[in-house]
């Protein structure tokens, strides 16, 4: 209707590998078809491979159905990963460690590997029933998404993509990105644009899109007027100062919200929102199960966003024949799936940053729960959160002369956070992180990604020591 691709739900780091890797084997696989991935293959695999995903943080019933696995059945798993996290411990996990942005270069490896954990790993992905894993984070590891699906065909083992967010995979299929179309189907290909335009009555626009960063560049440097902008909280974006500066600097951003926000605060016109409570709609899960969902809150006068936009449409002159969730079910399974497929992405390695002294590669990942905005109004649950702490290798800690349980702080050219210190067994010059409490935030507080080379210090008043006393496993 606006003639743009410019579209993507992604907040949070993202790529174009990422975007190839999608549509070539993720979107438009539903459960039940030969190339998607279940629970109940998770649960029967004998062996399971894990990279950049923590399944106990990011996808907790798969965790679970994991677990159960590994203790009935005697189910293998391998995790690439800097050290072994407490769900890897209670899973079993056999530890391929990786320095962040060195996954591409561990996948490659083991396709040949033959000795010690990698060879082990390579052993099982070759026997029938094998599953990899892949997660959301690997989009700030270029190259890995392109390893991970050369794996995968050199092994013969399934292939599936579990992103933390509930509407993640419905998004994609719904083509709320800036190279696809509902169903996998591809902006730049000229049949795709056919199959969609004949469904929607209308000509669709044939250049891809800008991606989340490129669409806040665009506003900030005026080459963009107007952001439409629907549940977005800019911490989560892969940089908030960008995106705070792009909403200052538009001409003219419309709001789609179900509480205030910083977004809501600099918008010309809020049009409130029904949470999932007072709609019905559909979840699509990571095996690409339709998980449908009716109104629990009824008659509260919340429109939900399907009306809002159709209403929107309607101001335009433009019917978008789309009045309720009965009519978007009906025009998805119209829509189906493509077809054809591209060829999974073929993205180089990257080089892993090599840190000098007081210097490390940062690692981090979200925790179940963290700093997020519907805890709002919620701190009860709150406090049940986990207390942050740091994370370096013995030799690090020395290096910096800290010791277990003295402040630390990582810096960046954008600024800082400081943490207690806990001793475990990274790489050497990694540190880790939680992405997101309310006593340090990766992107708020260091504007940075996993991968990027920090600066490690003791914090200031904090008495250095020569000895390091090392803490119990998979202690974080």
């Amino acid at each position: 209707m606006l003639g743009t691709n410019d579209v993507d739900a992604r907040v949070r780091p993202h790529s174009g590998e990422e975007l190839d890797f999608l549509a070539a084997r993720v979107a438009g696989r539903y459960v039940g078809s030969e190339a998607a991935v279940s629970y109940d293959d998770v649960e029967k695999a004998r062996s399971v491979l894990l990279v950049g995903f923590e399944p106990e943080e990011e996808s907790p019933i798969l965790f679970l159905r994991l677990r159960k696995a590994v203790r009935r059945t005697g189910t293998r798993v391998f995790t690439v990963a800097p050290f072994r996290s407490p769900g890897a411990v209670k899973t079993a996990a056999r530890l391929l460690q990786t320095v962040p942005g060195g996954e591409a270069a561990a996948l490659n490896g083991l396709l040949g590997a033959t000795e010690g954990v990698a060879g082990e790993a390579a052993a099982a992905l070759q026997e029938p029933g094998a599953v990899v894993l892949v997660g959301e984070r690997l989009a700030a590891s270029p190259g890995a998404y392109s390893a991970a699906a050369r794996l995968a065909d050199g092994t013969g083992a399934q292939l599936a993509w579990v992103p933390r967010r509930a509407g993640e995979r419905g998004a994609v299929d719904a083509g709320a990105l800036p190279t696809l179309l509902p169903g996998g189907r591809r902006v730049a290909d000229v049949a795709d644009r056919s199959e969609v335009g004949a469904v929607w009555g209308a000509g669709l626009p044939d250049t891809p899109g800008r991606d989340l960063t490129g669409i806040l560049t665009a506003v900030r440097d005026n080459d963009l007027q107007g952001l439409l902008v629907g549940a977005v909280d800019p911490a989560d974006c892969p940089d908030p100062y960008l995106a705070l500066d792009a909403l200052d600097a538009a001409q003219f951003v419309v709001s789609l919200e179900i509480r205030r926000s910083p977004v809501t605060d600099r918008a010309d016109v809020v049009l409130p929102v029904a949470p999932a409570v007072e709609k019905s709609g559909t979840f699509l899960d990571w095996e690409g199960r339709a998980r449908p969902f009716d109104t629990v809150l009824r008659q509260t006068g919340a429109l939900p966003d399907v009306r809002v936009l159709h209403l929107l449409a309607d101001q335009m002159g433009v019917s978008l024949g789309l009045p309720d969730v009965p009519a978007a079910r009906t025009e998805i399974s119209r829509l189906g799936a493509a077809t054809e497929r591209p060829p999974a992405p073929a993205a180089p390695a990257a080089e892993v940053p090599v840190p000098g002294a007081g210097e490390a590669v940062l690692a981090s990942w979200h925790w179940l729960l963290d700093d997020g905005s519907l805890q709002d109004g919620e701190p009860f649950l709150a406090g049940t959160a986990k207390k942050p702490r740091l994370h370096l290798s013995a030799a690090t800690a020395t290096e910096i002369g800290a010791v277990d349980g003295a402040p630390v702080t990582v810096s960046s050219d954008r600024g800082s956070v400081t943490l207690p210190l806990v001793v475990a067994d990274l790489p050497d010059r990694v540190v880790w992180v939680p992405m997101r409490t309310p006593e340090a935030a990766v992107r708020r507080d260091l504007a940075v990604l996993p991968g990027s080379v920090v600066r490690l210090s003791l914090a200031e008043g904090a008495v250095a020591a020569a000895g390091v006393a090392g803490s119990s496993e998979g202690e974080v």
